[in-house]
């Protein structure tokens, strides 16, 4: 039983490992359900939400793709008539509890903490009871300020606060709904199995060198977080 839990959870680790989206947009599309339900894809990009719920024969008739970049709108809108121009934290183009689901993969990364709190409270807004909020995004990782476009990596705990956890007097309150967790997964990368590993004596820095490429040949890997994504429910308006 140990023994099959353990690969269970190996196989699961290695599912996640990867810079591949799709694995995480397989999480948001079960929170879906059945109807035609009003979605919103903020930080939409180039479509590739959009993409992948056509190809599993999702109907994308509600779905709503926002972004920043008008240039990529453009071209969002010879796919759909839902493509929008939007730069969070402005007020979102959806009336107060109009939404079944906000989905965001690398978006909150790139805002700073004044427009990220705000924004939390614009999508409690549009958000209807029941509704669910997808989030994906990096952590703080070796290449994550590589990218001129991350601002700051926000790990998942900020979330349980501010929509979760009970409300407390201080600078930043949490936003008005209640919410509950439904699901987080981590996402994982790939580092070597010799870093940050040495002895003060070259013998035994020489064995443990050997072992470690026995050890690659025989497959082994170390995963190491970089990312999550997050699924939080609002259980009441």
């Amino acid at each position: 039983m140990l023994l099959n839990s353990f690969y269970k959870y190996s196989l699961f680790k290695k599912r996640f490992a990867t810079l591949d989206r799709e694995p995480f947009f397989d999480i948001a599309s079960t929170y879906i359900g059945e109807g035609e339900k009003h979605v919103v894809d903020i930080g939409s990009g180039e479509a590739e939400f959009f993409h992948y719920l056509k190809k599993k024969g999702h109907s994308t008739k509600n779905l709503y793709l926002l972004d920043a970049n008008g240039k990529t709108v453009e071209e969002n809108k010879t796919l759909t008539g839902n493509a929008l121009l939007y730069v969070a934290p402005e007020k979102l183009p959806f009336d107060d509890r109009q939404v079944d689901m906000v989905h965001m993969s690398h978006l909150l990364d790139n805002l700073p903490i004044g427009d990220m709190y705000l924004f939390l409270f614009e999508i409690d807004r549009v958000l209807k009871k029941n509704g669910v909020i997808v989030i994906s995004t990096p952590m703080l990782w070796p290449m994550f300020y590589n990218d001129l476009s991350h601002t700051k990596p926000y790990n998942p705990y900020v979330f349980y606060k501010y929509f979760i956890q009970p409300n407390k007097s201080g600078r930043f309150e949490k936003v008005p709904g209640m919410y509950e967790m439904v699901e987080l997964v981590y996402r994982y990368y790939e580092t070597p199995l010799d870093e940050g590993w040495s002895f003060t004596s070259p013998y035994l820095d020489y064995a443990l060198i050997s072992f470690r490429r026995l050890l690659r040949k025989a497959g082994l890997k170390r995963l190491q977080k970089n990312g999550y994504t997050l699924v939080i429910r609002k259980i009441n308006e």
